[in-house]
This record gives structure tokens, C-alpha cells and sequence, in this order.
């Protein structure tokens, strides 16, 4: 028997239907800060302007969080019905369609690291926890968060570069060892960092889809209330996801804030930079810089204490645990953002969540964009240093603009992006290798039986 969609609706005027508008939201955020930290990584002074390197890592978990929740979203479907084997082939095709196209635009120009390759394997990893309860997913997330960093640390121990993968492309398949073994550990983003993210969306994504149906019954209540002259005074459809977005909000500022005084107290009054000071024979000034500079996948292997980091991309326990705080909370305030806006304002940002709606339309057409705009400038005679041209605030925007425009033209037309299209239909085409054989027959004679 069909299932009916539970969720509200939220989106905006001429939008696509049905669609939680806080969500999409939360996706422009995590576009815009990627292509702050791809687009305008270099300042006046010569360093990281502030707004990218407080972006650092934390746009790309916020994206990854995201990709969780959009696997809960888009198999609730299936296993609500009871075809586990219908969700679990979804999601393969969804995470193959995304190695595909990755590995596509990794042929491209440009210094962009292109992250889908690593998001299609996450999603392969994530079936074996579709049916997983959350509260079980949540102890298994935490801990694979422990255990993890030693491994991945270990792991790259040998490494002479800093990492083994960047941007996978086709060319990649014709050394498969080195392929698989970066992708997983030894890459710029490995799956065995991303695997948490995803599960936390996951989490994240089943509280949204529980409290999107408690803001409908609350609705259809209210409504019938209202008819007999007793409606609940204030009571509003989205009131449930509002306050769900509060305290994931909430939640996320707690959990960023306590690891990232949890690891300066390993770091600073526990000897943590002392210690690997006197290792190095450095300045502890010096190891304090590297110590919270970004990395490309993971910690230093040279000392424990690396573990300890806080850093962007590192993979270890505590940039973890802020970098999903920060989602959490950026997620939440999406969340309870979109639940209260009147309809005039969620149509005034209609092209915010369409260009939300078609993160990977987007993502994609600024990754071949910037690639192409960086090869030509570098290229000219009069390329000295950084152009404008190459990283800008002035080229930020106009990124962020043209996602602007996607998005307006999407929602104008009440259409879904392309390329979430394709991924949709290889999803569905791939979803009916788990069907079952009566599913196949008509309704009234599934009910008979």
C-alpha cells in the first residue's frame, strides 16, 4: 500500500511542491561557503580572509551532514513501505550516479577538489544503516568518531604527500589499488571521515520526517478544531519543525563549543603543544600554527598528540565533532527559519531555496566555471600573482549570484535541477531491482492478499 508524503509544505510560491524549504536553505548555506573557501582564499595582506578560513571545512561537513539527511528523505518511501531492498538499491544508484559525474568533472581544469567521488561511496557505505535505529546509529557514529582518527592516522603514516587522491577522474581506474585506497583513507576526503557526517544527517533527516508528519496531524487537528470553535490558541502547522530546528540548533552550539574547548585544554593547559614542540625542536608558536591550520585528510602521523586538533579536514575526533556541531546548528536554524517565514518572504527566497533544491546542478556548473575562468586567466599575459579573476571577493559573489540565478529560474518553472533529475532517475531505475514481485500488480489485489 502507498505511502502518503509526510512532508509539510513548506516551499515557496512557484517552487517545487512538498519540498521542507528549510533544508534547501541549509544547502545554499553550504554551497555559498564552498565556494567562498574555493573562490576567495587569498586577501589583501596575503592570507586566508577571515570569512574562508572560518569556513574551512565546516561548509563541506554542512554539505555532507546534508547529504544524510537526504538519504533519510528520499528512502523514507520505501522502507515505510517495507521494501528495504527497493531503498537500499536507491541509494546505490544515487551514490553511483554521483561516481560517475565525478569522476567527469574531475577531468576538468582548475584547483577545485572535487568531493563527489568521496560523497558516492558514502552513500554505498550508508545502506547497511538504513534500518538502523537512530539512537543505535548515533553510538555507532560516535563511536567510529574514537576510533577512527588513530586508524586514518596510522594509516597515512607513509605517506610522502599530503594525500594520495585529490580529485578522482577516469584516468584514476587504470591504478584501482591506489584509487580505492585513497578514496577511503589516503584522499583529500576520505570515506571513513565522511561516513559520520552522513550517518548524523541520517538522524537528523528521520527527526525532520517525524516532525514534519506531527506538523501535519497538528494542522489537520487544528483545522477540525477550528470547525467545532475550540482551535489551539497560536498553534501553527510548523510549530513542530520550528522547535525541532531550535533544539538541533541549540544541540549544535553546545557540541562545537565543548570540543573546541575540550581540545585546547589537551593543547594548551595539558601540554599538547609543548609536547610536540620539544618533538619537532620548534617554536611552540609555529607547531600552534600548523596545529590549527587546515590539512588535506587527515592529522599528522608523527605524534599522538595530533589527534588533538581541532583543525579543518583533519578527521580527528574534535574536528569532527565541531564541524557537525556546526552543521547541526546551521541545519537547525534553517530548519526553524523556514517553518515560521509568511509566504511573501519564502517567495521573496524563492531563488535561495531553488538554488538549495539543486545543490548538485549548482556545485557542478561552479566547479566547470571556476576551472575553466582559472585556466584562461592564468594563461594571460598579464597574470601576476592573484587576479581578481582567481580568488576575490568580487568572484565569490558572482558565484553566489549565479546560484542566485539557477535558483530563480528553477523555482519560476516549478522544476527540478537537471542533473537531480538524472540522479533521480538512475535512483528509481535501480530502486526496482529490489522490488518485489507483487509490487508490480495492481493496489486493490495487493490489499486482497
Amino acid at each position: 500500500m502507498s505511502q502518503p508524503s509526510v512532508e509539510p509544505q513548506h516551499a515557496p510560491a512557484r517552487g517545487i511542491p512538498g519540498r521542507i524549504v528549510g533544508i534547501d536553505y541549509a544547502r545554499f548555506l553550504a554551497l555559498a561557503g564552498m565556494m567562498a573557501t574555493h573562490l576567495w582564499t587569498v586577501g589583501d595582506d596575503g592570507g586566508a580572509p577571515l570569512l574562508s578560513a572560518a569556513l574551512q571545512g565546516k561548509a563541506a561537513s554542512l554539505f555532507a551532514v546534508l547529504a544524510g539527511v537526504g538519504i533519510a528523505l528520499s528512502t523514507r518511501g520505501a522502507l515505510a513501505a517495507g521494501r528495504p531492498a527497493a531503498a537500499h538499491w536507491s541509494v546505490f544508484g544515487r551514490g553511483l550516479a554521483l561516481v560517475v559525474l565525478g569522476l567527469t568533472l574531475g577531468l576538468f581544469p582548475g584547483g577545485i577538489l572535487v568531493i563527489l567521488v568521496y560523497y558516492g561511496l558514502t552513500f554505498w557505505a550508508m545502506i547497511p544503516f538504513l534500518r538502523v535505529p537512530s539512537r543505535v546509529l548515533v553510538a555507532i557514529a560516535v563511536g567510529w568518531a574514537l576510533v577512527w582518527p588513530f586508524l586514518l592516522q596510522a594509516m597515512r603514516s607513509d605517506l610522502v604527500v599530503p594525500f594520495e587522491v585529490g580529485s578522482a577522474n577516469w584516468f584514476d581506474l587504470a591504478d584501482p589499488l591506489t584509487l580505492v585506497r585513497g578514496l577511503l583513507a589516503t584522499g583529500v576526503y576520505p570515506v571513513g571521515t565522511w561516513v559520520v557526517y552522513a550517518m548524523v544527517g541520517m538522524v537528523v533527516g528521520r527527526a525532520v520526517l517525524e516532525a514534519s508528519g506531527r506538523a501535519g496531524a497538528d494542522a489537520s487537528s487544528a483545522g477540525d478544531a477550528s470547525q467545532a470553535g475550540d482551535a489551539p490558541a497560536g498553534r501553527r502547522p510548523g510549530a513542530a519543525v520550528r522547535d525541532l530546528g531550535l533544539r538541533i540548533a541549540a544541540l549544535g552550539a553546545v557540541l562545537a563549543a565543548a570540543a573546541g574547548f575540550a581540545s585546547w585544554l589537551l593543547a594548551v593547559p595539558l601540554g599538547g603543544l609543548r609536547a610536540l614542540a620539544a618533538e619537532r625542536g620548534e617554536v611552540e608558536s609555529v607547531v600552534g600554527q600548523e596545529f590549527y591550520a587546515e590539512h588535506y585528510g587527515g592529522p599528522s602521523a608523527d605524534s599522538l598528540w595530533w589527534l588533538a586538533s581541532p583543525a579543518p579536514h583533519t578527521g580527528t575526533f574534535f574536528d569532527l565533532a565541531v564541524t557537525c556541531g556546526t552543521a547541526l546548528l546551521a541545519i537547525g536554524l534553517c530548519l526553524a527559519l523556514g517553518a515560521v517565514l509568511p509566504t511573501a518572504w519564502r517567495r521573496a527566497l524563492s531563488p535561495v531555496s531553488g538554488a538549495g533544491a539543486a545543490p548538485l546542478t549548482v556545485y557542478s556548473a561552479h566547479v566547470i566555471v571556476a576551472g575553466f575562468t582559472d585556466a584562461a586567466l592564468s594563461t594571460t599575459p598579464w597574470f601576476d600573482g592573484v587576479p581578481w579573476g582567481v580568488s576575490s571577493v568580487q568572484l565569490w559573489l558572482l558565484h553566489v549570484a549565479g546560484a542566485l540565478l539557477i535558483g530563480l529560474v528553477l523555482s519560476l518553472v516549478g522544476k527540478r535541477g537537471p542533473l537531480e533529475a538524472l540522479v533521480s532517475w538512475v535512483a528509481r531505475r535501480f530502486a526496482r531491482l529490489g522490488a518485489r514481485p507483487d509490487d508490480a500488480q495492481p493496489a486493490a489485489r495487493r490489499l486482497d492478499g
